[in-house]
């Protein structure tokens, strides 16, 4: 059994990594996910050595469906990883398991801000969870099932307010909340503000831009997010988080590289046509957040998840979408010893 591994921050940047260069290990540990399915009745989301249940979403669904569409398990062991995604899609979960509030979210297509903290990046996790679930039910050839929830995966879109010009909270009744600041942490969002979580579709780039008016109206909010200061407001953290601390001192704007829901943002640019951009930022950002010396890394470490960022960066590629065959490329060839 395979423990102290969570989701929310291996399934990015450290899971992807193993598949493409260790996929034996890989399916080793994507296995064992599956026999804790088959031994305790859920997924798993963040074992130490038991489920503690911290962070957002279920995040486990892009594990799967990333070995999934590597071709890496057994049809019957898809079968079964399968039938725990959708069990922790559709029903409430248990405990520190499953997902939270899935009879609200399939009723309203969101989860309220009024219901509780994290509403955003709950809902902008589900969509994405979903997106990975109709991956593999395409795979097993349960198309009826894929087509539902490829449909909830745009779930995220809900929570745009456009006047805003954020993905964001959203009350019970379907209104915004007044007050709203981009600059607050906490509240909908988790170890962040709307700059560094509100733009967590990377199933759907497409509609994600076509939120912002199309392609070149998504690259002025990321010209923006990257070029404002780095100011922040503790909001309902009500002090200075240590995520707040890095994101100021590394100095990239709104780009809180020290933490896991910025990573894929200077890739938005490549997936959206601007490659040149998005080298520019991801080579700034290695050479000069990155060293050999005692204080070499930007962030936490958080399960490989940092190290595993930078080397995809140095490789030049990046698993923008883990379930789909979607990433970015800067190079024509690798070649590994």
């Amino acid at each position: 059994m395979y423990v102290d591994n969570g989701m929310w921050d291996v399934f990015r940047t450290q899971y992807p990594f193993l598949a493409e260069f260790y996929p034996e290990r890989y399916t080793e540990i994507v296995r064992s996910h599956i026999r804790y399915y088959g031994e305790s009745g859920w997924l798993p989301k963040w074992l130490s050595p038991g489920e503690c249940g911290v962070m957002p979403g279920t995040l486990i669904d892009g594990v799967i469906a990333d070995a999934a569409v590597r071709g890496l398990l057994t049809r019957e062991e898809l079968s079964k990883a399968y039938e725990g995604m959708k069990k922790h899609a559709l029903t409430e979960g248990e405990g520190n398991h499953g997902r939270q509030f899935t009879k609200i979210y399939a009723e309203k297509g969101y989860i309220p801000c009024d219901c509780c903290l994290k509403s955003a990046n709950l809902t902008m996790d589900y969509s994405y969870g979903d997106y990975c679930i109709s991956a593999v039910a395409e795979i097993l050839g349960k198309s009826e099932e894929a087509r539902l929830f490829k449909q909830r995966s745009y779930n995220y879109k809900n929570l745009f307010d456009g006047k805003a010009g954020f993905i964001r909270g959203r009350s019970s009744d379907g209104t915004f909340p007044t007050g709203f600041d981009p600059l607050n942490w906490g509240g909908e969002y988790c170890e962040g503000g709307a700059w560094q979580n509100g733009f967590f579709a990377v199933h759907d780039i497409k509609g994600l831009a076509d939120l912002y008016g199309g392609r070149e109206g998504l690259i002025k909010k990321l010209d923006e997010l990257f070029s404002s200061p780095p100011d922040f407001k503790v909001g309902t953290y009500g002090a200075e988080i240590h995520e707040m601390t890095e994101m100021a001192t590394a100095d990239f704007g709104q780009f809180a590289v020290s933490n896991q829901p910025s990573f894929h943002l200077p890739f938005l640019y490549a997936a959206i046509g601007f490659p040149e951009r998005c080298a520019e930022i991801v080579r700034l950002t290695a050479e000069e957040a990155f060293s050999a010396e005692e204080d070499g890394f930007p962030g936490d470490e958080d399960n490989g998840s940092m190290s595993a960022w930078y080397l995809w960066c140095c490789l030049g590629r990046y698993p923008l979408c883990p379930g789909s065959k979607n990433g970015t490329v800067s190079f024509k060839s690798i070649y590994r010893n």
